[in-house]
């Protein structure tokens, strides 16, 4: 996502900036820079020797030429790039236009202050301020929310548009569905809206609110008060923590549960809690009357970055995990960033493995981005987790929104689950579920290296982040494991499938793999472990 930092000359956006980009582990984008770059020559020769027209035209160029990525940028804008309409509906489709608006006598400082790199030199400062205040006006107007610069400096202005960000304004993700779309809706504080979003969304009827019995001690008053504020009548139901919640005597008793109480398809579940119980819980809402409607609110990094998004709903077996279930998607996801705060740092360590992955296969920038911000995230601060909660989002979503079955491209989101899968299982679920798929995609791509898919320099990148975020890199492969592999679900006329890695965003499956170059991959997973 692209924040466009607009306003007039000399307001301090080339200041704010860096300062923005901080809070989210962002890059920055200097407009003015990339003009002179693009245009090879100062963009005052520029103006000078070609004339003004010709360098909106490069402007508006170099605003194009910007791609679009899950990974956060800032983009400090110069004063005019938003007077042509074009620029503005652009900024829009990448990101967020944020306004700088100052008095009179700040702009005029400002241009003051850089009058020597301006091409209008003879024009007294003041009186270039007041022009570009009254001309470029409604331009400057347009803008998604603005903040006044006046008596603030640059790091509180920062402080100002993050926490703007994070607690009021958020991310909205639409997930297309085969029915409708998902909104995934993130920031600070959506617990206490459930109700009027769900109410927005059409629910009426009763409705079950499904979560384990420490998640629900904490959120669940919260959670009941936003639906009994637009009167929707609901009904607490309890399952076991962890795994095992994931079991078909506990979707069992949730449908009877739910023809006791009369859930019928005007109202629908809610699953307050982690991973496993947005599973089951998703999973008895895709079963019974053959499909009621599902809201999910993660309480779990994993759970907001990855288990809640894309219709996925599963139980386990004894043969392995999630080898029961049905995709069914949720009309709304909820992720509310607060509750991170009491989240223990094993498990925000464990959400950190999915945002890692989505990282790896969306770009280069975003695993930049993560590598920028990844002790902060581990710190709590909540403008880096929201940045990173939205890449895992992003990433997902736009591969579930084509792929909604797994028919294809969406098996890219397999990467590290194959192996991960089955060492979770074969751990006796010992190792959460990111330790798992940590192991997982340290196995993949050291087996892609066996197969000369890809370059060498991959895994230790990978692993610096994964070490960094306190996940493991390597680990002893019980002998349980392999006869896991072989049940894996993903696997086709008894053929496993990988998903290897050949350099960061770019990713294959690959097949009938032998077992010495399977063995091999072994061995680097559990070197020194």
């Amino acid at each position: 996502m692209h924040i466009f930092l607009v306003g007039p000359p000399g307001i301090g956006k080339s200041s704010v900036a860096p300062a923005l980009a901080h809070h989210f582990g962002a890059a920055v984008i200097e407009l003015d820079r990339e003009i002179q770059r693009r245009a090879g020559k100062p963009n005052k020769d520029l103006i000078e020797q070609e004339g003004m027209d010709r360098f909106r035209d490069v402007e508006s160029s170099v605003l194009k030429r910007l791609a679009r990525t899950p990974s956060w940028v800032v983009v400090d804008t110069g004063g005019g790039a938003p007077i042509r309409e074009e620029n503005r509906a652009l900024m829009r489709e990448l990101g967020l236009i944020v306004g700088l608006r100052g008095s009179l006598d700040r702009v005029a400082s400002g241009i003051a202050a850089t009058q020597g790199k301006r091409p209008y030199q003879n024009v007294a400062p003041r009186d270039r301020a007041r022009r570009v205040l009254q001309e470029r006006k409604s331009a400057y107007a347009d803008t998604d929310v603005t903040f006044d610069v006046d008596g603030a400096s640059a790091l509180e202005t920062a402080r100002a548009i993050a926490a703007w960000l994070v607690s009021a304004r958020g991310v909205r993700i639409d997930v297309a569905g085969p029915e409708r779309p998902c909104h995934v809706l993130i920031r600070a504080g959506v617990l206490d809206h459930v109700g009027p979003h769900l109410a927005d969304l059409g629910w009426r009827g009763q409705v079950a609110v499904v979560s384990d019995a420490q998640t629900a001690a904490r959120y669940e008053p919260d959670l009941l008060r936003s639906l009994a504020s637009v009167g929707l009548k609901a009904v607490t139901l309890r399952v076991p923590a962890g795994e095992r919640g994931k079991q078909f005597a506990i979707a069992a008793r949730l449908w009877a549960s739910l023809a006791s109480y009369g859930v019928g398809r005007d109202g629908g579940i809610i699953a307050l809690g982690g991973g496993s119980v947005g599973d089951v819980a998703g999973f008895v809402a895709a079963t019974y009357l053959r499909g009621i409607r599902l809201a999910q609110v993660p309480t779990t990094l994993l759970g907001m970055a990855d288990a809640s998004i894309g219709g996925k709903t599963a139980i386990d077996i004894a043969a392995g995990k999630n080898l029961v279930g049905a995709f069914h998607s949720p009309d709304a996801v909820f992720a509310d960033l607060a509750v991170l705060a009491t989240l223990p740092a094993r498990q925000l360590s464990s959400g950190l493995a999915e945002v890692t992955k989505c990282a790896f296969l969306a770009d280069r920038e975003s695993v930049a981005q993560l590598a920028r911000s990844l002790e902060n995230v581990r710190a709590g601060d909540l403008g880096a987790i929201l940045a990173a909660v939205t890449i895992a989002a992003e990433v997902k979503g736009g591969i579930v929104s084509q792929d909604p079955r797994e028919s294809g491209l969406r098996e890219l989101l397999n990467f590290g689950h194959t192996m991960g899968h089955a060492y979770e299982a074969g751990s006796g679920y010992r190792a959460t579920h990111g330790e798992a798929v940590a192991i997982g995609m340290v196995y993949a791509t050291a087996l892609a290296e066996r197969l000369q898919l890809t370059a060498p320099t991959v895994r230790p990148e990978l692993e610096n982040l994964l070490e960094r975020a306190a996940l493991p890199t390597r680990a002893r492969l019980p002998k349980a494991v392999w006869s896991y592999v072989l049940r894996d679900k993903k696997a086709r006329a008894g053929k496993l499938r990988w998903i290897l890695p050949r350099r960061i965003g770019r990713f294959s499956e690959v097949t009938d793999v032998g077992e010495a170059a399977l063995r091999a991959a072994a061995r680097v997973v559990e070197d020194a472990a």
